[in-house]
Order: C-alpha cells, then structure tokens, then sequence
C-alpha cells in the first residue's frame, strides 16, 4: 500500500507496566473496510480508541490523509464512532439524536432536518424518526446510531464491536447491511469484533490481533485459508492442528509424516528443512469421507458422530490423526464404529508457523 489512508507507525500503548498495544504498524487504504479482531485484551479496542482520540499513544504516531493527528483532540478528527451499547440519549426521539452532531457543529435548522432524513432514510428508519431509543428494537437502536455517526459526512467509520448485544438473526442482518452500506457509500471503515464469522462476511482486509500485536492481516480468504501462525489458524474459524515431521521438500508443497506413520503432501510458503517440527492445519470442512481421489487418502475409523442440521460432526480415531470432520449429509448414514476413507487436497493441508 503505497499511499495509505490511516496509518499507525510504531504505536505502542501502556497502562501503567501492562503494555497493550505494543510497536504497531497498520497502513489502512481510503474506503477499506478493516476489522481489528481477537480475543479479549489483544489491544484491538485500545488501537480503536487511539484512532478516535480518546486514547493517547505511549510511543508512536497516528496519521490521516497524510497528516498527523495523534495530538488533535476527538472532535477534529472528524470521525464518527459506533459504540456496542450505542449511547443514545433516551429522551430523544431517532431524529433528535441523529441531529446532535449536527447541532454541536452549529448547523442550521433546516440543514439539519435535510440531511437527518436523508441519513434516516438511508437506514431504513425515515418513518420511524419520531421514536424514542426505548420505542425500538435493538437493531433499529443500532441504526439509529449507525445514522449518527453518517450523518456530519465523517472522514472514517469506527465501530467497537456495535453488532454484541443483538441476537443472532439480527446480528447477521446487519452484518450485510453494515457491508451494503460501506459498498454503497465509499465508507472508510474500522471494525473491531471478537467474531471471527462476522470479520469473514464483513470485511476487505482482517488484522488479527494478539498480546497487543498483529499475527496476521490479509483477505478473509487468506486469514482462513492461509494462516501464518497456530494462533490465527486456531482463532478464525476451526481447524484440525495436528503434529508432523518434514520429509522432502520442493517448491510450495512438502511431504510430511504424521505420529502414526501416514504421509502427506501440504501446501506451504515457509522455507522448510528435512526432519524439521511442523504443525498443519486441515480445516474440518475441506476433509471427505468415503472419497480416494484426493492426493492425501487413508483409512480410519468414526469414534462419534453428531447431528448439526445442515451437516455431521464426526470425529476420527487417533489412527486418522484425531480429526474432526465436518461431513455434509448424504444418502450414507455414518455411525461410530464405522471405517471410513478419508481424503484431503494437498492445498486443504497448510503449514502454520
């Protein structure tokens, strides 16, 4: 990224002796939509926080539009923030509290009313403006505030985890409508979540986060198919993670050999040497059972096997490396107990770091 639009440069954020965002480098391009995700104190909502200017950098600088603002207050960064419990006042109405900013930026009166309708009206919500927070449901709250940040044109979008407290049908809702939005308006968005579902459906790019730095960032695609590390392979999505020892290498494949004995060919972009300790990441979908075909096929035998609707959660014996399979249902009826052909493309198999 040659000219990026945000950019954090060696920033590092401590309270006290406790380091939580620690040398950070992150290039953001203008109208990307990024999500800063991990598990609970990996840093994501503090480097938030330091972009919108609530928090200060210990070390480092923050950059917009090739200018500094790590030393500007809130207010002049012209960024609007959705918070995961939206902060709406509750003793105004929709409209009100999407005309706040307006107000704060001494706007006029009828300027302010045009582009309240025109950003409630872009969510959905134009008929329902004269409603106060406690008369909406929670996903019309989250648009309403979603509204709020829209409304004074901001720079950038930040959203800390704002989709949290809706249910599941809902979150997945606006989860698209958030990603219709950002393709629609051109948005510069930040996003962060502990969701790695919602990164995957939302997102252009994902950072994934841990102990206060960045493991990974890279296409949904890449952070799923291609993972760097056993954090990141772990934490987004599930995967089989099973031990091996490299035989030969050539190329972007290397033959491997299991605990048990069996071969396999992997797909890796690290540099590998003969007998070296590696570990694989298989992800649980990718593997077939009752199928030869594929490059890495053996036998083993279904320990369990448990219903989930749209597919069967079988898990395999030690002999088959203890994989966990995730088998679509079909006209066979698997059962524990049952030997079954296992099989798996070389490029389904990735040595993580």
């Amino acid at each position: 990224m040659t000219d990026p639009y945000i950019r954090f440069d060696k920033v590092s954020k401590a309270f006290g002796p406790l380091t939580v965002v620690d040398d950070l480098d992150l290039d953001i391009a203008r109208g990307e939509f990024v999500s800063l995700l991990g598990p609970s104190g990996s840093g994501k909502t503090t480097l938030l926080m330091l972009l919108a200017g609530f928090e200060a950098a210990t070390k480092g600088t923050v950059w917009l539009d090739g200018k500094r603002i790590d030393r500007l207050p809130p207010h002049r960064r012209n960024m609007g923030v959705v918070f995961q419990n939206y902060a709406l006042f509750p003793h105004m109405t929709a409209a009100e509290n999407v005309a706040f900013p307006l107000q704060m930026r001494g706007l006029a009166k009828p300027d302010i009313a045009g582009k309240v309708q025109r950003v409630l009206d872009m969510v959905q919500l134009g008929r329902l403006k004269e409603r106060r927070p406690g008369q909406l449901s929670g996903g019309q709250q989250q648009r309403v505030a979603l509204a709020r940040a829209l409304v004074f044109e901001p720079n950038v979008i930040l959203m800390d985890e704002p989709l949290g407290a809706l249910d599941k049908q809902l979150r997945m809702q606006m989860q698209l409508d958030i990603r219709d939005l950002h393709r629609r308006l051109g948005l510069t968005i930040v996003f962060v979540t502990h969701d790695q579902s919602e990164a995957l459906t939302m997102s252009d790019r994902i950072a994934v986060f841990n102990r206060g730095k960045i493991e990974q960032i890279g296409s949904p695609e890449e952070i799923y198919d291609r993972p760097h590390t056993r954090f990141v392979a772990d934490f987004v999505g599930e995967t089989n993670l099973v031990e091996a020892t490299v035989e030969t290498t050539g190329g972007s494949e290397a033959t491997v050999v299991l605990s048990s004995g069996k071969r396999l060919t992997t797909s890796t972009d690290m540099a590998l040497e003969p007998r070296q300790k590696v570990m694989l990441s298989i992800r649980p979908e990718r593997i077939r059972l009752g199928e030869t075909s594929a490059a890495n096929s053996f036998s083993g035998r279904i320990v369990d096997c448990v219903y989930h609707g749209d597919h069967l959660r079988v898990m395999l014996d030690e002999a088959a490396g203890g994989l966990v399979v995730k088998a679509e249902r079909s006209g066979r009826a698997w059962a524990p107990g049952d030997e079954v052909a296992v099989s798996f493309t070389p490029a389904d198999c990735w040595v993580v770091g």
